[in-house]
């Protein structure tokens, strides 16, 4: 951002050096990029004045200018069209270096252009280094005495400063804000901006209608000034747009431009007479047209926030005005527009239709939302001032919901951060001159100022005072290893991640990390399509959303492996799910990934493919690893559509799904193009962490009963949809003390039973710690676990 000293002088008074303010700005954080000082540079340039100006003979672009620089005469051969008899401007003397210290320099010398004699140039603001651009050569009143040092009179206003303003400070995008942030580092005195209250004259008649309030636009303010004369700006601004690269266009659209860069308040002025009926404020349509002030035709999508009237849309808001409703010379009756728009909506609109302008700049990083009346007020105070005319009343349609942003923060905590201690009093003095509110003594409660949209946490507070302590003034001090080599360096949840990783990979198991979004199609595509976090910017289309699932950006791995014709995959991954936008919301997720071959063809073993068993036991062995056994989870069938539901099961602990494991759905390797099976199992390690227990350092002994074992078979005619872990459990809990153990040995479907049934038989161990059961005892047991399937589950016994 540029600006003059001058400009920089209406809101703070200091007499120190152009050096000293360079420096304070880029101690405070405003980091000077560049500084145009014409009263070192311009020491040879010399005020001269044409006493004669003739057409060239041989050129019908070039004249020939009779120059006087107060010794003597000498002709110069000048192309400017604004060259004219008795016009006092600046000379370049022979020898003189023109852009100094520039790639183009040059010096100039006697030279015949087209065969004519010029001793010298005569110079515009562009060849001096004082602006990036101008039309002719440099104008000079009466003031100026020929014969004089141009560097004379340089002042305030010929002096440029240029800083590098970071996205978190919009606040220092006008030149007030950068005289408020100096004042607070107590250089200079700020001359605080008052902006009167215009009396209105009339009734703003406007049916003004905003449809985004309680949305992307919640403050939106007009006002109607009529019989105004749009005429040319005073000097003054023109030459502060000049030499900050602005473009001067009109009385009202410059004082628009002005505000923006003097106050950070974009504006815009429409043509009141151009707008048809009423005024709405909605999102567009896709496909509609809008003809920006830059002539480029705009296809508009779907939720960009546009101004409209009868006719269709009239302005881009916050980033583009429309030419239809454009002001020139011809305007009488000036309509201007102050609004607040939220960022997120004026960065998707800038980026999809990649436009640049001083307004979409601000806007896209927070502008102050209590600033809407304090724009349109400073803009009629202007207008009134320039262009004359009549001031209507303000028409308003807004929902603002005022912002508790109050943070509580303890004076110890600055020293904490800091490594020093700061007085209490210096505290306070800083943050009331950036403009907290502050109350409470030892704990401040602080409210940050409106236009301070980055100050949200005590956090920022402590970078307000170290940035306005001075960084180079905190001490470095270096970490004491030596009494910090025995403190704890990793936290549990970390060591158990990290044991979980080394688990994996000596699994065979690679580990890959992708991005934590993804596209909304694969989300559906998953089933995932009322859970899943959108971008309100996104970097393309296909990283649209959060991801709810880490299993999609592990297939698209593979698949992009076996495209490169790689097989047999093993992939894991350990990161963020996100189920919506609270931090509850957020888990930490496993997902483990196999395809191709277990072992290939050989002489000692035949070819075999991972299946759901080789998946479970690598779900066994994690669970294992957090000190859990898989077998005290409740497994049901897999809800998850993602899932083969033949070859699926979900993990329960206290009714809470706590992972997934099983054969990948054929409809989803499908629609990845993957003709290999592929088996899974997914983990959510925020939800298992809660049952986490660590593991004792001394066990206790293993007791094994010294008493005959007595193993019992169990086959029982079931129906299909009954799980063989609910007949286990059942069994189980026949009697906990002496049923030690329950096995699945054989699983039938075929002819000789129901079609809607299956056969199913178990292996039950009984023993006990305490003595040899008889088999009366062993009996009547097995009879009680007859009794309880067949009742439960009306099963027969085979």
């Amino acid at each position: 951002m540029k600006f003059t000293v001058g400009w920089l002088k209406d809101y703070l008074e200091f007499d120190y050096s152009i050096s000293d303010l360079c420096n304070k700005l880029t101690d405070i954080g405003l980091e000077v990029e560049r500084v145009l000082d014409p009263s070192t540079s311009l020491n040879n340039f010399k005020i001269a004045k044409i006493l004669k100006k003739k057409p060239h003979p041989n050129a019908d672009k070039l004249s020939l200018c009779e120059v006087f620089d107060g010794d003597e005469n000498f002709q110069i051969v000048c192309g400017a069209k604004n060259a004219k008899e008795n016009l006092i401007t600046v000379l370049a003397p022979v020898g003189t270096t023109v852009f100094p210290g520039e790639k183009n320099e040059f010096k100039i010398g006697k030279s015949k252009i087209r065969g004519e004699e010029s001793n010298g140039m005569l110079c515009s603001e562009e060849e001096l280094g004082l602006s990036d651009s101008s039309e002719g050569i440099i104008e000079l009143n009466d003031n100026y005495k020929i014969g004089d040092e141009y560097s004379q009179y340089v002042n305030d206003e010929d002096i440029v400063i240029e800083v590098a303003i970071t996205p978190n400070r919009v606040d220092c995008a006008g030149i007030y804000g950068i005289a408020r942030d100096l004042f607070a580092a107590d250089f200079g005195k700020l001359k605080i901006k008052k902006i009167p209250r215009i009396e209105s004259k009339f009734k703003t008649e406007i049916n003004l209608v905003n449809k985004l309030k309680d949305r992307d636009c919640p403050d939106f303010a007009i006002r109607l000034i009529k019989n105004v004369e749009n005429k040319t700006s005073s000097a003054k601004l023109i030459k502060r747009f000049q030499k900050t690269g602005l473009k001067v266009i009109s009385s009202l659209v410059d004082i628009t431009n002005f505000i923006t860069i003097d106050f950070c308040r974009p504006l815009h002025v429409f043509d009141y007479d151009k707008i048809e009926g009423n005024l709405t404020i909605r999102h567009s349509k896709k496909g509609e047209k809008f003809l920006g002030l830059d002539d480029e035709i705009y296809e508009l999508d779907d939720g960009m926030i546009v101004i409209c009237d009868d006719s269709g849309v009239i302005s881009l808001a916050g980033i583009l005005g429309g030419k239809k409703t454009a002001c020139d010379d011809k305007t009488k009756n000036v309509l201007i527009e102050s609004a607040y728009f939220l960022p997120a909506s004026i960065i998707k609109s800038g980026r999809r239709l990649n436009i640049q302008s001083d307004a979409r700049y601000r806007f896209e990083r927070g502008v102050d939302p209590d600033s809407v009346d304090d724009g349109i007020e400073y803009a009629s105070e202007m207008i009134l001032k320039n262009c004359g005319g009549e001031p209507g009343s303000v028409v308003k349609d807004s929902q603002k919901n005022a912002e508790n942003k109050t943070i509580k923060i303890k004076k110890s905590f600055f020293e904490k951060v800091l490594g020093i201690e700061i007085s209490h009093q210096f505290i306070q003095d800083k943050l009331n001159k950036i403009g907290c509110n502050l109350s409470g003594n030892g704990n401040l409660i602080v409210n940050p100022p409106s236009w301070r949209s980055d100050i949200k946490i005590k956090e920022d507070l402590v970078e307000e005072i170290a940035r306005l302590y001075g960084l180079e003034k905190i001490p470095s001090i270096p970490f004491d290893l030596q009494n910090k080599t025995n403190d704890k360096r990793t936290s549990d949840i970390q060591i158990l991640r990290n044991k979980i990783k080394k688990l994996l990979v000596s699994r065979n198991i690679f580990e890959i990390i992708t991005w934590s979004f993804t596209d909304e199609n694969i989300q559906k595509l998953f089933g995932e399509a009322q859970n899943f976090l959108k971008i309100t910017n996104p970097i393309s289309s296909e990283l649209s959303c959060m991801r709810s699932n880490l299993l999609p950006n592990l297939i698209s791995a593979i698949k992009k492996n076996i495209n490169k014709n790689f097989s047999n995959f093993s992939f894991f991954e350990l990161g963020p799910i996100f189920l919506g936008k609270e931090p509850e919301e957020q888990f930490d997720n496993i997902c483990v990934v196999r395809s191709g071959k277990v072992s290939e063809k050989s002489w000692i073993d035949n070819e075999r493919n991972f299946d759901f068993f080789d998946i479970k036991a690598d779900l066994s062995s994690v669970l294992n690893c957090l000190n859990m056994n898989i077998n005290n989870f409740d497994v049901i069938r897999s809800s998850k559509p993602y899932y083969h539901p033949g070859k699926s099961g979900s993990l329960l602990m206290s009714d809470e799904p706590v992972g997934f494991f099983g054969e990948v759905s054929p409809v989803i390797l499908n629609s990845f193009d993957i003709k290999d099976r592929l088996v899974a199992f997914e983990l959510n390690l925020t939800k298992l962490l809660k049952f986490y227990k660590k593991k004792e350092k001394s066990k206790n002994p293993l007791a094994i009963s010294q008493y005959q074992a007595s193993k019992r078979d169990f086959s029982f005619e079931l129906d299909k949809n009954i799980f063989s872990l609910e007949i286990i459990k059942l069994i189980k809990n026949t009697n906990h003390k002496l049923i030690k153990d329950v096995k699945v040995f054989d699983n039938y479907e075929g002819e000789k039973i129901n079609e809607k049934k299956k056969a199913v038989g178990f292996e039950v161990t009984i023993q006990s710690k305490e003595k040899t059961l008889t088999d009366n005892e062993i009996n009547e047991i097995s009879e009680k676990i007859i009794s309880n399937i067949k009742k439960k589950y009306d099963a027969k016994l085979r």
